[in-house]
């Protein structure tokens, strides 16, 4: 794949200093887009598990100390996007989207995307930091909020807090974000190349490579090398009434110290007058040398029964899957949905009870709504349930530890959504 890649690069590079010497008829100029988004959100969360948070961490609203019940949440985005024509019909063309307020987390990134584009009959070839080719082509459940999966305020645990000690999809060792989407985006926003083929008959295909699929804006060659491969297929189609999508992923990761994640992804849509049903799969197996040097896994497992010996290779992974109905007529949209995520997790206590443990598990169930004041001008709102469980729970005395590491609650929360 990444000859495929490379090849991909060349003829780009090629068409570009041709023997024409391409020139572009104007020069590119941004256009200025975006959108905000604005949630009121309450929630009622474990009291056991406020109490025990609370209690670990040595204070809080007073003895109990809960939660929040209701918050202001906010995801906004200002984009700018231009493209060029060239006099031998290749097209190029820049993206950037700047992070506009709204996170309460302090740690997210003001440049939340940035690439460049090229595209000719060959398809279209991004270098830059977006998403991997199997999650720009990914087919989920739908939402009619937009407020379900990859981006998500419950979703992306915002709503109910995820306690430390539950993994999700999309994580590995040394990362706490879990992101529960069956979108394969462990990679996020690093650094890759990615090419888009042309649709052919609704077909269109996928490739990425990531030189360093650890962190974003790595400047620095150094000894890390940790890369990712990625390939993928969608296709779309309307067949008489029906509208049919489909999707398949594949990310595979070599990761530094002996660790690979290796990821699946495949998703489907059906519409048939105003009603779209679908549903995405994840599985993901992370493959662990212990050679000695794995500093986390090694420490981690081996008093949980993990063998210790040189050479030893075991595996933590997980699945994931979504499924949800929506139904549109005119302004109006509703819809149910339902995720669930099973993961081996990093355990975290090596003590002798923690060997024989079970997943870590996530579940939501959601019911979405949407009505369009005018283009572009949408009022949301979700209700839904959220659900945490470490698979150390079971195995834990009774207590303040054994509290934290399970939560729940019911959520609410509606919106105004802005495109401009």
């Amino acid at each position: 794949m990444k000859k495929i890649l490379f090849a991909s690069t060349a003829l780009v590079a090629v068409a570009l200093v041709g023997a024409d010497a391409a020139q572009a008829a104007d020069p590119i100029k941004l256009s200025v887009g975006g959108f905000s988004r604005w949630w009121v959100v309450g929630a009622n969360q474990s009291s056991s598990y406020s109490d025990a948070v609370n209690a670990r961490v040595g204070g809080g609203n007073g003895a109990s100390g809960r939660l929040n019940s209701v918050g202001i949440k906010g995801d906004n985005e200002i984009q700018f996007q231009g493209s060029t024509a060239l006099d031998n019909g290749l097209k190029v063309g820049v993206f950037v989207s700047i992070e506009a307020g709204g996170h309460t987390d302090e740690t997210t990134d003001v440049i939340d995307s940035s690439y460049a584009w090229v595209e000719g009959g060959f398809g279209k070839v991004f270098v830059g930091t977006l998403k991997n080719g199997a999650a720009l082509l990914h087919v989920s459940a739908p939402d009619a909020a937009g407020n379900f999966s990859e981006g998500g305020m419950a979703t992306g645990n915002y709503a109910i807090q995820r306690p430390n000690a539950v993994m999700g999809l999309n994580q590995r060792t040394g990362y706490s974000a879990s992101t529960n989407t069956t979108a394969i985006v462990t990679d996020n926003k690093a650094e890759k190349l990615t090419y888009v083929s042309p649709a052919f008959a609704g077909l269109t295909l996928g490739a990425s490579y990531v030189p360093n699929a650890t962190t974003e804006d790595n400047r620095n060659q150094g000894t890390d090398r940790a890369q990712a491969f990625g390939v993928a297929a969608g296709y779309a189609r309307t067949i008489g009434p029906v509208g049919v999508k489909l999707s398949a992923g594949a990310v595979k990761s070599i990761l530094s110290a002996g660790e690979s994640l290796s990821q699946y992804s495949a998703g489907t849509q059906l519409s048939y007058a105003g009603f779209t049903l679908g549903g995405s799969y994840q599985l993901a197996r992370n493959a662990i040398s212990n050679s000695g040097n794995v500093a986390n896994p090694v420490n981690n497992y081996t008093t949980n029964g993990i063998p210790t010996g040189a050479g030893t290779k075991f595996d933590f992974g997980g699945q994931g899957y979504d499924v949800g109905l929506q139904y549109a007529t005119g302004p109006y949209a509703i819809s149910f949905a339902y995720f669930h995520s099973e993961t081996k997790g990093v355990k975290s206590d090596t003590s002798a009870q923690y060997r024989d443990h079970g997943d870590d598990t996530i579940d939501f169930y959601q019911a979405s709504g949407k009505y369009s004041l005018s283009a572009g001008i949408d009022l949301l709102a979700s209700v839904g349930y959220a659900a945490y469980e470490s698979g150390l729970y079971d195995a834990t005395a009774a207590g303040s530890t054994k509290d934290s590491l399970k939560n729940d609650g019911y959520y609410g929360m509606t919106g105004l959504s802005l495109k401009f």
